[in-house]
């Protein structure tokens, strides 16, 4: 029930605020053990697509598999793909070999697979549950959220990835005009 109450409380402050909140600044390490930052992902200027996620959360698991079907659909002859996703792992040390090799079995080592150590990401990003989403512009602010996963959800998630990506186009060829 505090759950349900705080994630209202949340959902809530983002609707009133109106103002644009960006997604906390931060540098992680991937699988591997590189230090990627999420100024580096953002400067792409594709949609972000960042989900939270564990090896043992089956609806994270659900989740990042809708993303590879997605994937899937997309022509990328050219190797790109019309947004990122960005997964980030909160699994413990021990989980670690675990989660590469899941990732690399499911087909998730396409997307850019950052380890939250300390979980700091996810405590300065105020993540109530995991999977939990959010959708980001190239600017670094947070233009869809989502918390949970149901078989459906992705449905919502890639019309608003649709949206973004043109919002994202309009925005690029009005740039160009003005030049």
């Amino acid at each position: 029930m505090k759950r349900a109450i705080l994630i209202a409380a949340i959902l809530f402050a983002l609707t009133v605020s109106g103002a644009e909140q960006k997604f906390p600044k931060f540098t992680l390490n991937d699988l591997e053990g590189n230090a990627v930052s999420i100024d580096s992902i953002l400067n792409l200027g594709k949609p972000v697509a960042l989900t939270f996620w564990a090896t043992w959360c089956k609806p994270c698991r659900k989740e990042l598999d809708k993303f590879v079907e997605d994937w899937e659909n997309w022509d990328t002859t050219k190797g790109e793909h019309p947004y990122l996703v960005v997964a980030l792992c909160e699994d413990g040390p021990r989980s670690l070999r675990k989660a590469k090799a899941l990732a690399k079995k499911q087909k998730w080592d396409n997307f850019i697979l950052l380890y939250d150590k300390s979980g700091e990401v996810k405590k300065r990003a105020g993540v109530a549950d995991i999977p939990e989403l959010f959708l980001l512009k190239p600017d670094g602010s947070i233009y869809y959220r989502h918390i949970g996963f149901n078989v459906g959800d992705e449905k919502e998630t890639f019309e608003k990835i649709d949206e973004l990506k043109s919002e994202i186009q309009n925005e690029s060829e009005n740039t160009e005009q003005k030049k």
